[in-house]
């Protein structure tokens, strides 16, 4: 009798673990849970940096983990919000501070598992929406220039941050700026910045592909992460320029019913280890 207890404990801990391991989402089942972080880089300034997550549509080939497509829908959750660093470099001046609200669009990434190697991707545009401010005089950003990331074009495409092309604004002020943009990159993405003495300076950034236990194989699983990058130039008609860069952080979570079964599962744990002190 003194034993019932632990047969039991360990059948419905077999039983909790089992089901655990069944429900384990590959990568060809959609949707997928993710979180992530987004963060504006630009070169001489802290990050300015937001978090949020949603869940995202993959695919891969033949159902397994390895991650063909990573699709995010803005409408889906996302990543969105605002941030603040000031400017202390008094060669910026009239510039104190930069101000940032940002939101990613929707896209779709590919290929992504194995793209440690050289070849781009060939889906790589997902607009990084939003208004940066530079605020001028005062860190109140009470004068402040306003640049979108992305533009509109007059034929009703986008350009910008995330995307390509060059955004320009300020108008016939005294003080405009252009920002060129590219398509995310999960390998190194390099832009040049102009230096005091007249020559050029490249800038680097670049992305990754991790797996669980770092396989690329097992990108689109839980514990899979990717990090993309997308650089900027930023030029002023004052004859300066700044380096940018966004940097965005996906990473994949269990399904919230995987994460039940689990918890299922460690209490079945503690009641076995409970069932054996008793004995």
């Amino acid at each position: 009798m003194g034993h019932r207890p632990l047969r039991v404990s360990t059948g419905l801990l077999a039983l909790a673990l089992a089901a655990c391991a069944c429900s384990v989402p590959v990568a060809g089942a959609s949707p997928l849970h993710w979180e992530g972080t987004l963060s504006i880089e630009v070169l001489g300034l802290p990050p300015l940096a937001m978090t949020g997550g949603g869940v995202a549509t993959v695919d891969g080939p033949d159902g397994g983990a390895w991650l063909q497509t990573l699709r995010l829908a803005a409408s889906r959750g996302g990543i969105e919000g605002a941030a603040m660093v000031p400017i202390t470099d008094a060669g910026q001046a009239p510039m104190v501070s930069v101000r940032a609200s940002a939101s990613l669009g929707t896209g779709s990434l590919a290929p992504i598992s194995g793209g440690t190697g050289t070849a781009p991707l060939t889906r790589g545009v997902l607009p990084l929406r939003g208004l940066a401010k530079l605020c001028l005089l005062s860190t109140a950003c009470g004068t402040f220039l306003p640049i979108d990331l992305t533009q509109q074009t007059p034929g009703g495409g986008l350009v910008g941050a995330g995307i390509g092309g060059v955004v320009t604004v300020g108008g016939t002020s005294p003080l405009r700026f252009s920002i060129e943009g590219a398509p995310w990159t999960l390998h190194t993405a390099t832009v040049t910045v102009a230096t005091a003495s007249g020559g050029e300076l490249p800038v680097f950034a670049s992305g990754f592909v991790h797996g669980v236990g770092s396989v690329t194989g097992s990108t689109g699983v839980p514990g899979g992460m990717l990090q993309l990058v997308t650089p900027m130039r930023i030029i002023s008609n004052q004859g300066s320029e700044m380096a940018a860069f966004g940097r965005l952080t996906v990473r994949f979570l269990p399904e919230p019913g995987w994460l039940v079964l689990l918890a299922a599962g460690l209490v079945g744990l503690g009641l076995l280890e409970s069932a054996r002190s008793r004995s």
